[in-house]
């Protein structure tokens, strides 16, 4: 049997609430509200989903994207400005990708079980 697709805005809101049940202290984790940046004054066409400062990264950004999600061409530009500035920016898939990708730059603390 398949397991439902979740959307982004589901994934979104569990990455939140695990930094904020999990997160190292003075580090953030935000969502970045740009969906539908169809013109819109002060929203950017391709802007990442999250910001995250702290841990190694000190200033990061995540994409994020439901299991079959696709990047768009505005996506891929402003992924291509922040290699060009050395930030890392970041395309994952599903729930569990930008948590361990979090855990990984040190800006939550691991989950109970998972590898060390």
């Amino acid at each position: 049997m398949r397991r439902p697709i979740i959307s982004e805005r589901a994934i979104q809101t569990a990455v939140i609430q695990h930094w904020r049940a999990l997160g190292v202290p003075g580090s953030l984790v935000a969502a970045i509200p740009n969906a539908g940046a169809l013109g819109q004054p002060g929203l950017t066409a391709g802007l990442s989903d999250l910001l995250v400062l702290g841990g190694i990264v000190r200033v990061a950004f995540i994409e994020l994207k439901t299991a079959r999600g696709r990047t768009s061409d505005a996506q891929l530009a402003f992924q291509e400005r922040c290699r060009a500035l050395a930030i890392p920016c970041i395309v994952t898939h599903g729930r569990d990708e930008p948590i361990t990708l979090l855990e990984t730059w040190g800006v939550i603390r691991p989950r109970a079980g998972a590898a060390a």
